[in-house]
């Protein structure tokens, strides 16, 4: 049987997303860490996954996010999540399923690759 919980994409959901950790964002990812599906004008590395992270939380509040499976082989690991979140322009509730995959070097985040359902959130909110 898996342990999801032991994988770094858990700790990572878990710390930085569940538990509105900024700081955990250095601790679990490279400072040259390159990452696609999110905003491509910001920075590489832990300091523009910060810029996202602060900006992603203008936009949501009351944002959960549930790793509902994890596989990890060698230095890649796979989440299947869901992030829940209240929009914040329009104060109702939203759902958004997806998929993330990162590459592990020394233990951090070095290349993460995401696939969620962002277009799913205007028929949402109306």
């Amino acid at each position: 049987m898996r342990d999801k919980k032991s994988t770094l994409l858990y700790r990572w959901f878990d710390q930085v997303w569940n538990n509105s950790n900024e700081d955990a964002i250095e601790q679990m990812m490279t400072s040259d860490a390159h990452f696609q599906g999110i905003d491509d004008s910001l920075p590489k590395g832990a300091a523009g996954f910060r810029a996202f992270f602060k900006l992603f939380n203008t936009q949501f509040h009351d944002i959960r996010i549930d790793v509902e499976e994890v596989v990890s082989e060698d230095d890649m690991e796979t989440a299947r999540t869901v992030i829940y979140a209240t929009h914040a322009g329009t104060g109702k509730p939203v759902v958004v399923p997806g998929l993330c995959m990162i590459r592990v070097d020394s233990g951090k985040i070095a290349e993460a690759w995401n696939s969620y359902d962002f277009a799913s959130v205007d028929a949402q909110v109306g």
